[in-house]
């Protein structure tokens, strides 16, 4: 029988002892210590600057997981039968960051500040050929199904109580969304700090391993304004806390004390998190799953999504006016 696993790590220089599934991924004991096996969606010529960017950073003394290469010496391997992609990476054990633990919180923000500054060091050829539109195209595209929802629930002549709950507090998120999408164009003309972003920097891709923080998962990098990282960690850690001011100025107090955040930056932010993502996402999940019956689960969510929405807007109004 076709085993694709096997298949895959058939293609390194390496003596398998036990594969083991984990989130997503598969950890593998090998004779060359635990390493992991991930998915990749990008090209091998992307694979590639991958690999070398993360030999950059180990060279500059910023510990992170590395890209194996191959027998064929590529860091992206193919399955021959179906396409897919995969990357064998150096395993780091380690937890996760708590959400609830500002100490570790801010623990994570300080490295990514570091690392913003260290990869600016990192000077590949074609690195410039990561930078993309993807990233406004998605909010552009994000904004459009909020639109196509909203008409889809206004043409229903039985409302449910979910559709009914989302259009009462449908216009004030598009006026957000659309705020957003307005700041974020200008933006998009003005200068600003790009660098090799992480573009996936949450609480699971920071771990606390050996006594020493460490980032992982660097799959999703991209060539991009450095503050879209700080952006996302922002967001994901407010959202655990009910987008509490004090933890988020702390935060940003701390990302800015090892990589200071100039104004246009500042502004650029404040777009970021403008955009109502959470809302977006009860959106997009209502837009393809079954309309006949919607769980009360699906409608708790949008009911604190809504609850949060005032604390929301009031972090941004407080801590940009704070950042000047």
């Amino acid at each position: 029988m076709y085993n694709q696993t096997e298949s895959i790590l058939m293609q390194y220089d390496i003596e398998i002892q036990e594969v083991t599934k984990g989130r997503g991924t598969f950890i593998c004991d090998t004779n060359k210590g635990k390493m992991l096996l991930v998915p990749f969606r990008g090209s091998k010529e992307k694979g590639m600057l991958l690999h070398q960017f993360l030999e950059g950073l180990e060279a500059r003394d910023f510990w992170v997981e590395q890209v194996m290469l191959n027998k064929n010496l590529e860091a992206v391997s193919e399955d021959e039968y179906t396409g897919e992609r995969f990357l064998l990476k150096t395993y780091v054990e380690g937890t996760e960051i708590s959400t609830n633990k500002i100490d570790e919180m801010k623990e994570a923000v300080r490295l990514l500040a570091i690392y913003h500054n260290i990869a600016e060091q990192i000077e590949l050829e074609k690195m410039q050929s990561l930078k993309t539109d993807e990233i406004m195209d998605s909010w552009r595209r994000h904004y459009r199904e909020l639109i196509k929802v909203r008409n889809y629930i206004r043409s229903s002549k039985k409302k449910s109580e979910f559709e009914k709950i989302y259009m009462n507090y449908f216009e004030h998120n598009r006026k957000s969304a659309e705020d957003s999408l307005l700041l974020l164009e200008q933006a998009a003309k003005e200068n600003h700090r790009y660098g090799i972003c992480h573009g996936d920097y949450n609480q699971h891709n920071v771990l606390l391993s050996k006594g020493a923080y460490r980032m992982v998962h660097f799959e999703k990098f991209v060539f991009h304004w450095s503050v879209l990282d700080v952006a996302n960690f922002l967001r994901k850690m407010l959202e655990k806390n009910e987008w509490n001011e004090t933890i988020g100025k702390e935060l940003l107090l701390e990302y800015h004390r090892y990589r200071p955040i100039e104004k246009q930056e500042a502004r650029l932010l404040y777009g970021l998190l403008m955009f109502p993502e959470k809302f977006w996402k009860v959106t997009n999940h209502y837009m393809n799953s079954r309309k006949t019956w919607i769980s009360g689960r699906e409608i708790d969510k949008l009911k604190k999504v809504i609850a949060q929405e005032e604390q929301r807007l009031k972090f941004l109004e407080n801590v940009f006016a704070f950042l000047g």
